[in-house]
């Protein structure tokens, strides 16, 4: 009995000791950070396929816990099956779509080429409308920087830097692909071990968090919110105007699967996006003398690519954690300014993130900021 007593004392002293920071916990302290900042360290290169993998592990779990049950509660069996579903819907579709744009690509870049080595862009000056433009357009510089500047050439050599830039980037992409491959079978490997362990690798950060249970949860759930949200507003936008300006370019006589996908990247860039594309078009249509399918390209990509973008996104992200349309603005540029093309993700989950903790914040401290309001 005496034995129990002195326990429970032992207990309650050790509870009481661990209540105060002693120097050997703020040694520990300073080791734990130095430990985390030289892992982060070596990581810092594979963040972004580990990133990537943890958030479509969290998406993908249903259909994990599904398959582990109808393979008889086998974790590895159920996260290879996973895997390899993971590789058969992003890899397949990605080689066709790659295969075709680069097919398409290369028709597209070679047809401009010509197109300005057979003297098109001279001929295009030449007409009435667009010699009368260009000397409207040199009296109206006269006696400004730009006076005694050749309209003529200028085009002609924009026009062949255009076809250089595109063939330029199309070797950067080719020779890309293998970096991009080795970071997918990363995120593929990564994705394999974190869907089987996701709960066992949660439990263990939860544990160490001094957040509440309650707290933890709600964190847990808007941060799944968010990362659903962003990851599919930006993907179904991205492929419903890639689709929509493809449409339009096949009906023009284009590419419409080159600059279909083109559209498609060029979506996810803030302010310009798809204009980038579908302007210059417009532009080659009209100095084609195919005014009526430039005229048509351009009411489609106003009316029917714009709207897309302005009904598309939000709807998939109006549950963003709270987010109104103007954060969600700043949250996807901010992002794409600070870490690329990663950001379309990031950007949107670290603001969402912010905004549960402030929340939390309320909800802790909710009665001491309600008597200072008073004040």
């Amino acid at each position: 009995m005496s034995i129990e007593k002195n326990n429970g004392c032992k207990n309650i002293t050790e509870a009481k000791v661990h209540d105060k920071l002693n120097i050997a916990h703020y040694f520990l302290f300073i080791l734990i950070t130095a430990s985390l900042v030289l892992c982060w360290k070596m990581m810092q290169s594979y963040m972004d396929p580990l990133i990537i993998a943890v958030i479509l592990s969290v998406l993908t779990h249903p259909i994990y816990e599904w398959i582990r049950l109808k393979c008889n509660n086998r974790k590895n069996l159920a996260a290879f099956i996973s895997s390899v579903l993971l590789i058969m819907v992003i890899i397949i579709p990605l080689f066709l779509i790659f295969s075709a744009v680069i097919r398409q690509g290369i028709i597209s870049v070679s047809a401009i080429n010509r197109w300005i080595a057979d003297g098109n862009i001279e001929r295009v000056a030449q007409t009435p409308m667009i010699s009368h433009a260009l000397a409207l357009l040199r009296e109206q510089m006269d006696g400004t920087l730009f006076k005694g500047v050749d309209f003529q050439s200028l085009m002609i050599t924009v026009s062949s830097y255009t076809g250089e830039l595109l063939m330029n980037q199309s070797k950067f992409i080719i020779s890309n692909i293998s970096s991009v491959t080795a970071k997918f079978f990363l995120m593929t490997f990564i994705f394999f071990f974190v869907i089987q362990d996701q709960k066992k690798i949660f439990d263990y950060i939860f544990h160490l968090s001094p957040l509440s249970s309650t707290h933890e949860k709600i964190l847990i759930e808007k941060i799944k919110a968010v990362a659903k949200s962003a990851l599919l507003g930006t993907l179904v936008t991205a492929i419903s105007q890639g689709t929509a300006g493809g449409i339009a370019f096949a009906i023009c006589g284009l590419p419409g699967f080159f600059w279909g996908a083109v559209m498609a990247f060029a979506s996810l860039i803030p302010f310009v996006g798809t204009s980038l594309i579908w302007g210059p078009a417009v532009i080659w249509l009209f100095l084609s003398g195919s005014w009526p399918y430039a005229l048509f390209l351009t009411i489609w990509s106003v009316f029917v690519v714009g709207t897309i973008d302005n009904v598309v996104r939000p709807l998939f992200m109006k549950g963003s954690a709270g987010m109104g349309t103007l954060l969600i603005f700043f949250s996807i540029i901010g992002g794409l300014n600070y870490f690329g093309i990663t950001g379309l993700l990031y950007g949107p989950m670290i603001f969402g993130l912010t905004i549960v903790l402030l929340y939390i914040y309320d909800l802790e401290f909710h009665d001491f900021l309600k008597q200072q309001d008073e004040m």
